[in-house]
């Protein structure tokens, strides 16, 4: 079903489908305003809209009335505005103003996401839009096309209205439970440890320092066994492997008062021995052969000392054809680009990446000059310039008289459509293959 569409009572035609809008000034004959709403409407695209006008009123700009296109394309809004007419657009990330004011053909452009189209006179601020209308054509000065429900200043529909719409359920976020954090334990609830474990963490966490003498036997706790009851002594792995961290795990480990000396720095791991540098004189015999071989470091530091080793930026990707040209002279060429014919041909409008096409053709007669026609794509419209020559360029369309055209003012060339240089040389424009 076609969006909502308002407007404004006027003077200009507003033309409505399912496909989009068109508001169209000037004084228009109603089978040619007939002929747009029936293209618009089977869904023939802004292409069959500029046909229709170019058919009606000839191959000069000047004469093209103004007009504002918004036409549906998928997910996409195609805009034409040409003349004294502006349309605004409303998409999801803004708003934007197209004019087609100081334009010579028309201001072209495609937008995503368009929630709102608004087309209006440039001249003064007229009423809002205020009548409906679903298809047909009628006369406005401004129209109002809402794409989407969901607009800026549209208000989602009640829940209590048969909108068929049913609402997706509210998803509480779970509710998490604070960790729970343990207290430390204060000093006086903390059992009393084993005397044993006491006296092996001590001995353990004091700062470490020679032993002067050794105590007594009588100073050792009486849980141990008696001296005569001592096996020799035996490193076994178990106690090897006990480090001074094992009280921590519970387990109380028997040690040597041999274990708690201090060793001087001589008795630690001897140290790995130091690799002497080779002699510089090694060169002599294994470096470089010629003295012109670089490491890999020495090679990174050039291309980065150099300026000019970084890769030219690569070239935009260039647009595809919208149409092909066939010379009366056997040769084709795809307007990828402008195409300038003439005996000696060049062209004063040139950039770096956009080199035109030069055709030189034979004219013996002298009835072509040296630079005598352009042809360039511009849109989805093809446009032939007079380049201001001697004995002109006459565009012969089927169904209509031979037009000359005018020097240096484009003129809209549709496939079919053939531009007669002189000296037998003619040009037909042709669809892309």
């Amino acid at each position: 079903m076609m969006a909502p569409v308002r407007y404004s009572p006027g003077a200009m035609h507003l033309i409505v489908t399912d496909e989009g809008v068109a508001l169209l000034g000037g004084d228009l004959p109603a089978a040619l305003v007939t002929r747009i709403w029936t293209h618009v409407g089977e869904g023939r695209g802004l292409a069959a809209v500029l046909e229709a006008l170019t058919g009606a009123f000839g191959t000069s700009l000047a004469a093209i009335p103004p007009f504002a296109v918004a036409l549906a394309e998928g997910g996409s809004v195609r805009l034409a505005v040409r003349g004294a007419l502006t349309a605004t657009i409303e998409t999801s990330a803004g708003g934007e103003a197209v004019s087609g004011a100081g334009v010579t053909t028309w201001a072209e452009r495609m937008f995503d996401g368009v929630v709102r189209v608004g087309i209006t006179v440039a001249r003064g601020i007229p009423e809002p839009p205020e009548l409906p209308v679903r298809d047909g054509v009628v006369l406005a000065s401004r129209v109002d096309w809402l794409l989407y429900s969901g607009g800026m200043d549209a208000a989602p529909p009640p829940a209590n209205e048969t909108t068929g719409l049913i609402e997706p359920p509210v998803m509480e976020p779970p509710v998490m439970e604070p960790p729970v954090i343990e207290q430390p334990a204060e000093p006086g609830d903390l059992a009393q440890p084993d005397p044993e474990q006491a006296a092996s963490a001590d001995a353990a966490d004091s700062p470490t320092r020679v032993i002067d003498s050794v105590p007594g036997a009588g100073s050792l706790d009486t849980w141990l066994p008696p001296e005569a009851t001592y096996a020799p002594t035996v490193e076994s792995d178990a106690v090897s492997s006990t480090t001074g961290y094992d009280h921590l795990w519970g387990e109380t480990v028997v040690r040597s008062v041999e274990d708690a000396a201090v060793r001087p720095d001589d008795e630690a791991e001897a140290e790995a021995p130091v690799v002497e540098p080779v002699p510089d004189g090694a060169s002599e015999t294994f470096g470089d052969h010629d003295g012109e071989t670089i490491s890999v470091a020495q090679a990174r530091a050039l291309r980065a000392a150099d300026p000019d080793s970084a890769p030219p930026p690569l070239a935009p990707p260039r647009p595809p054809a919208f149409g092909r040209i066939r010379l009366s002279t056997g040769q084709t060429l795809l307007l990828d680009r402008t195409v300038v014919i003439g005996r000696r041909p060049r062209s004063t409008r040139v950039t770096g990446t956009d080199l035109p096409h030069l055709v030189a053709v034979d004219s013996p007669q002298q009835d072509i000059s040296r630079s005598h026609l352009e042809l360039r794509a511009e849109g989805d419209s093809i446009l032939a310039t007079d380049l201001h020559t001697t004995n002109g360029s006459t565009l012969l369309r089927a169904g209509a008289e031979p037009v000359r055209l005018h020097p240096g003012e484009p003129t809209v060339v549709v496939p079919g459509d053939v531009i007669d240089l002189g000296d037998d040389i003619t040009v037909s424009i042709e669809d892309a293959p």
